[in-house]
Formats: structure tokens, sequence, C-alpha cells
């Protein structure tokens, strides 16, 4: 019983020591931070002010695992916050790809195109584009379409080119319907941790100027 007494006593003093130089620290002489716990540590309710935000000195993001509050660290962790994914669409008609469903949550996910790719099902890039599939070469293009969208609760993909057909360079007569096109898109999948409001979509009107002198508005949850 005096033993325990004893310990009690020595963390108390610890506690107010290292209180006195605005830093509380439990199970550890040396604490880093206003309160540094070194140990498991145990609350029926958890306020935070700013949660998910990097930290002041570490630049680490708090993440849950386990029913507990801990650092997010990718090698514990069954999945991570930044999630790399290469998708292959074969078979693809010369119109390419209009509605994807990836099956992908958007409300626990934000997807974005990082890059893609355009090819024939062998692997080849003998691909060319017929602007507004007219059969002739105008040396033309339509825009590239390319983007990830929500719908339904799931993230969809969109590969295509605005006017635009694929065709093959190697047919001397290219036809206007083919299926055996690739497209290759690379995508970021980025894990929600804390929504803090919906971002509307911009549109602003330069009127003819390189946006310089145009004054736009902040966007909302900015």
């Amino acid at each position: 019983m005096q033993r325990k007494i004893y310990i009690t006593i020595i963390l108390f003093l610890g506690i107010v020591m290292n209180a006195q130089s605005g830093k509380v620290g439990i199970k550890t002489a040396n604490p880093k931070e206003t309160l540094d716990v070194n140990g498991v540590t145990y609350t029926n309710s958890l306020y935070l002010r700013n949660p998910g935000e990097p930290t002041m000195t570490g630049g680490s993001f708090l993440a849950t695992s386990e029913n507990a509050l801990q650092l997010y660290d990718p090698n514990l962790e069954s999945s991570g916050l930044f999630n790399y994914l290469k998708l292959s669409l074969t078979g693809i008609s010369g119109a390419g790809v209009t509605d994807y469903d990836t099956k992908i949550d958007a409300d626990k996910f934000l997807i974005v195109v990082h890059n893609y790719s355009f090819k024939m099902n062998d692997g080849t890039t003998n691909v060319a584009l017929d602007y507004g599939d007219n059969g002739t070469n105008d040396n033309r293009q339509g825009s590239p379409d390319v983007v990830a969208f929500k719908s339904k609760g799931t993230w969809h993909i969109r590969a295509r080119f605005t006017d635009s057909k694929l065709i093959a360079l190697t047919s001397a007569n290219p036809g206007r319907t083919y299926n055996n096109f690739t497209i290759d898109l690379y995508l970021m999948a980025y894990k929600r941790l804390i929504t803090k409001q919906n971002i509307n979509d911009i549109t602003s009107d330069l009127g003819g100027t390189n946006g310089s002198s145009k004054t736009v508005n902040r966007p909302s949850g900015f």
C-alpha cells in the first residue's frame, strides 16, 4: 500500500513540475507538447478544435483505427488516405466512354483523374481522331473530355473527345465504328476523413481578357 502511495506522489510531483514549464507529461519526463501522454488513454468524450488538420509541429493527420484515436500510420491501416488506382477499359468503341460506374462510394472517397491514355487493344498507340465523324483527314480534333463525376452515390468516368471519333491509323479507309480501343485511366482516390461542406462549381467570364485584372469572389469553403 505504501509503495502505491509513493508512486502516486512521484507521478503527481512530476506532473506539477512539468506543468510549471507549460507542458504536462504523463509517463514521460520530457513532454514535447502541452499534454504529452506516453501510453494508452481512455475517454468517453473527446473534442478536437480542428480534427483532421495537420499538427503544428509534426504535420501528422489524426485517424481512427480499432476504436482508438492515433496518428495515421500507412503500415498499420487497412486503407490509405491517398490511394493510386489504374483503371483499364478495353473493347471501347470509337465514341469513347460516356458513363462508366466505378462503384466507388462518393461519400467516402474523392476521385481525381490524374492521367489517361488512348491506345489500341494490342497495346499500340496508332490512334487518331476523326473530327465530326466525316471520314476525312481535316487535321482537326475535338477537345478531350476525360473527367470523374458523381452520380447516384458513386463515382463515374467519362473519357472521350467532343465532336470526334477514335479511328485506327493502320486502316486505309477506317470505318466509323470500332470496338478494339483501350483507355487507361490513372486515378487518385482520397479518403474522406471530414467533410466541411460541399464546394459548388465555379464559372467565371473573363470577357476576352487574360484574367489578370479580373476580380472574383473566394470559392465557398476555402
